[in-house]
Order: C-alpha cells, then sequence, then structure tokens
C-alpha cells in the first residue's frame, strides 16, 4: 500500500519452519519495487532457517540441487562409509548429474529414469545401472520427505536385471604352487635403478590373503595388535579396512589419502579367523622386517608408515605373474578359498570365513560349481529296498 507519495510497503505473513508466524515487510518507490523488496527478504528468511547450507527442496529444485542436498544429509548422517559415500558421489557425477541434473523435482518420472537405467543396461553397464538405481532411489525418498514429490519415481521404474553370471574364477593347485613362486622370485629381483629397492610385502600379502579369504582393505587394515599368533590355535581378527577419504586443505583443495577404517565393510565382516602354518610364517616375516608400521602398527604398511595402496598391491600382483600364463586377482584368493572350504566342509562355513551375511552371496558370487552330483548311491539304494519291502512285506520277515 502506498503510505505517501512515492513511498509504497508490501507486507507478508510468514510461517518459519519452527511454525512461528512473522510480518515482514519491505519499502519501496513504487508497488512493484516494494513487492520485489519482500520477495527478497522472505527467500532469506527462509533460507536462513536451513542449517548447514541445505536447500529446501520444492518440486522446482533443480535436481542438480538435490543431489548435493542428499550428500550433505548422508555426511550428516555418518551411517555411511567413507568408502561407499565416495561411491555414491561417482555414481552421481558420473551418471545422475549428467543425465537428470539440469531436470526440477517434478520432471523426474519413471520415464525419465527409464531412459537412464535403460542407456546403461544397453551398454553393458549392468552393475553401474543397478547401482544408478539404488542411488537414485534414495535420493527421491529424500524428496518424497520434504513434500517435493508425491511418491518416488524409481518405484515404478524398469528393475535391472543382470544377465547370467559367468563361472566363478578360483585357482586351481598347480596354479597356487606357481604363483607363490613367481610373487617370491619377484620380490626378490634385483633394483631396476641404483639404490635400495622398495619391500612389497606381496609374498606375505598374497600368502595371507590365500589362507584367510580376507578382502584386500581387510589385509592391508591388519595391526599387530589384531593377531595372536602365540597361541595354540593362532588367529587373527577382522578390526578395520583400507579406505580413501577426503580431505579439505586449508586453500579449500579437497584431496584423498588412504586411511585405516577402524570397523570393516559391514558388521558381518568382523570376524576372527584360525591361521594355517603357512600363513602364520608370512605375518611373522612381515613383522620381522620391522617396518614402520605407523600409529596403527599395520603388519603391511607402505614405505611411509601409511595404509598400503590397495591399487598399488594389485598392479604389483599383475607384475609378478607376468609370464605364468595364470588370471588372478586379489579377489580371486577370496573365491578360490571359499571355493575349497565349502566343497570340503559346508557352505556354512566358508561364509562365516568370508564375513557374509547370508549364504546367497557366497553360492552367487564365491564359490565355484563342480557340476558334479554327490554319491547318493547308498540313500537311493535304500529307497529302492524300501520301497520293495513294504510293497512285499513276506520278503522282509521280522
Amino acid at each position: 500500500m502506498e503510505i505517501k507519495p512515492g513511498k509504497w510497503v508490501a507486507q507478508a505473513r510468514f510461517r518459519d519452519f519452527a511454525g512461528h508466524y512473522h510480518r515482514p515487510q519491505a519499502r519501496g518507490a513504487s508497488a512493484p519495487k516494494a513487492e520485489r523488496a519482500l520477495e527478497d527478504k522472505l527467500h532469506n528468511m527462509r533460507d536462513a532457517g536451513l542449517v548447514g547450507g541445505a536447500t529446501a527442496v520444492e518440486p522446482e529444485t533443480s535436481m542438480s540441487d538435490v543431489f548435493d542436498q542428499w550428500v550433505r544429509e548422508k555426511r550428516a548422517e555418518g551411517q555411511v562409509a567413507s568408502q561407499s559415500l565416495n561411491t555414491y558421489v561417482a555414481t552421481l557425477d558420473r551418471e545422475l548429474r549428467p543425465a537428470l541434473g539440469a531436470l526440477r523435482v517434478r520432471e523426474v518420472t519413471p520415464v525419465a529414469v527409464n531412459r537412464v537405467l535403460m542407456a546403461l543396461s544397453a551398454a553393458g553397464k549392468h552393475d553401474t545401472a543397478r547401482q544408478t538405481r539404488n542411488v537414485l532411489s534414495q535420493v527421491m525418498m529424500m524428496c518424497v520427505r520434504y513434500g517435493a514429490a508425491p511418491f518416488n519415481p524409481v518405484r515404478d521404474a524398469v528393475t535391472v536385471r543382470k544377465p547370467r553370471r559367468a563361472e566363478v574364477h578360483t585357482l586351481e593347485l598347480d596354479d597356487i604352487v606357481k604363483l607363490r613362486a613367481a610373487v617370491r622370485s619377484w620380490e626378490s629381483r634385483p633394483p631396476a635403478t641404483r639404490g635400495k629397492r622398495s619391500i612389497t610385502l606381496l609374498p606375505q600379502i598374497v600368502d595371507t590373503m590365500i589362507g584367510t579369504g580376507l578382502r584386500i582393505g581387510e589385509c592391508l587394515a591388519l595391526r599387530q595388535t589384531d593377531l595372536d599368533l602365540d597361541a595354540e590355535v593362532p588367529t587373527l581378527t577382522v578390526t578395520g579396512t583400507v579406505v580413501r577419504v577426503e580431505e579439505t586443505t586449508p586453500a579449500g583443495v579437497v584431496k584423498g589419502r588412504l586411511a585405516r577404517q577402524p570397523k570393516p565393510k559391514s558388521d558381518t565382516s568382523r570376524r576372527t579367523i584360525t591361521l594355517p602354518d603357512f600363513v602364520v610364517t608370512a605375518l611373522r616375516e612381515a613383522i620381522g622386517l620391522g617396518l614402520d608400521g605407523g600409529p596403527d602398527k599395520l603388519v603391511f604398511p607402505s614405505t611411509e608408515g601409511t595404509p598400503r595402496s590397495p591399487g598399488r598391491v594389485r598392479e604389483q600382483l599383475r607384475q609378478a605373474r607376468e609370464g605364468t600364463g595364470i588370471t588372478v586377482t586379489p579377489h580371486d584368493f577370496r573365491r578360490t578359498i571359499a571355493t575349497r572350504v565349502a566343497n570340503e566342509t559346508t557352505i556354512a562355513n566358508a561364509t562365516a570365513l568370508l564375513g557374509h551375511a547370508d549364504e546367497g552371496t557366497t553360492v552367487r558370487h564365491y564359490v565355484r560349481r563342480t557340476h558334479i552330483a554327490p554319491d547318493l548311491r547308498i540313500v537311493i539304494d535304500q529307497l529302492v529296498q524300501q520301497a520293495e519291502a513294504e510293497a512285499d512285506p513276506e520278503a522282509n520277515p521280522e
């Protein structure tokens, strides 16, 4: 309203996030100018009620802003391991921002979601498609909680189905002997340049993984305090894993570094494993070298006393196996021991050794099928004998 010539005031009734009402007002030389000033004040009041740089998620909010808000909430919750969160962020940056970042929340429909998932599946990126679907579903559930979306559109989108998995790859017994010899030979090779060659600990790492089925991150996170090598039954306990964490320098630059996470991949991953003799020998060898294990007293530290890089170990294993004709990754050690334990004992034992939450994961991804049915001749013979006895009771008098 005009309070005097050339002086206008605009008023509004505003309810904040705590439910309290306010009556902000703004002035201007004309009615439109006063209204624009009031709109600016209302936006500032709304943003002031949000914590930690959060975004008010609304139907018109861009998905790029929504992705940022979701990541902020995940970090604030502290319930997701840093390694998993890094994977989520990578999925957002590589797949979802280019495909959906410019859309508004209201424009993310099942059709839009299908377009993204089907493109990934058509490219053969089935694992990426499943991960993308999972992350987007969590993001859109946040939008539903904010009232910005009436339902989760991912729920009605196409389900990503992966083609039949290839046969689980395991090492044959001859390959294990050949690989262990090749790794030790590679470790003792002359240095490529003058000076002292770095100690890679690759033979000890390989033996530990073959004999325990540890994930590579779990193996490189082992501390001396996790070992009980002098007990009547030697053991190690999995209490952590190696992950990459991000840190922001005072200059505002985000850098990644390797760190020991004081918890393994999942709750079921925390386990105690009995050790065969060759693993005890390997662990004693690693400790006996007297390397600086850093504050955690790591068994397999880098030359700088920090966690050793899993990627670097994979590269060194690739170099060591060159010329052997053996194709192997650190995870193949895990599959090999799982298959051996499952076939010689039970699936339940293999599941417990690997630290899986359920036997299905072990069966699907880690145990190589023998395609040979067990010898059940006695059981089947008894079936027929029992049937004949019941059909002719006089033939089996008792």
